[in-house]
């Protein structure tokens, strides 16, 4: 069973970016989960919402690294056309992924499918609000909380945060899809080794 649910991740041929893909997700999770405790007047204060905040601050500013890491790796390997072809208006892959679904089947991932679409404007908008976040730090830093600037960067961060999460877990109820059909099409034709 543990082999079968590794082999229905994504990602099987390309480790490096699964173990990335997992590294992201878990602490967006986390990002997700703590938001609610951060308060940025409490940044000098040595209490458990200080402490929280902080490691707020802190893995927001490593999801800034991450996701350059990721979107690099992306572009590096598969290109910008590859999630990005609606930029170029090329709709074919969409338009084709869009039929199969018509047809009650799931297309597989491929150059400016709906699978790359989805995976480039989250990369986009996991380094949206994750350099809007670390603008706010910095400005904070920089200006102190009274700071107009820090304070309309904070309510932009807020905002675009509302793309992430939404991102997020429509991805994750799609992965879970995928894993659950993957692991139930290998119970139904079962290779033998």
């Amino acid at each position: 069973m543990k082999r079968k649910l590794r082999n229905a991740l994504p990602y099987k041929d390309t480790p490096f970016l699964r173990v990335l893909h997992i590294i992201v997700a878990v602490l967006v999770l986390l990002q997700i989960i703590n938001s609610n405790l951060t308060e940025s007047e409490v940044l000098s204060d040595d209490s458990l919402t200080g402490f929280v905040t902080w490691f707020h601050v802190i893995s927001g500013l490593a999801l800034i690294v991450l996701g350059v890491v990721m979107l690099g790796w992306m572009l590096k390997n598969r290109g910008f056309r590859y999630y990005f072809a609606w930029l170029a208006l090329d709709f074919r892959g969409i338009i084709e992924d869009v039929k199969m679904l018509f047809s009650f089947r799931l297309p597989e991932a491929h150059a400016g499918g709906i699978a790359a679409l989805i995976q480039g404007l989250g990369v986009l908008s996991l380094l949206g609000v994750a350099v809007c976040g670390g603008t706010w730090f910095a400005l904070e830093t920089i200006y102190g909380p009274s700071s107009a600037l820090a304070e309309s960067t904070l309510h932009l961060h807020k905002f675009l945060t509302v793309f992430i999460e939404t991102y997020f877990w429509a991805h994750g109820a799609m992965g879970l899809l995928h894993i659950f059909l993957t692991i139930r099409s290998q119970r139904k034709s079962p290779v033998i080794e």
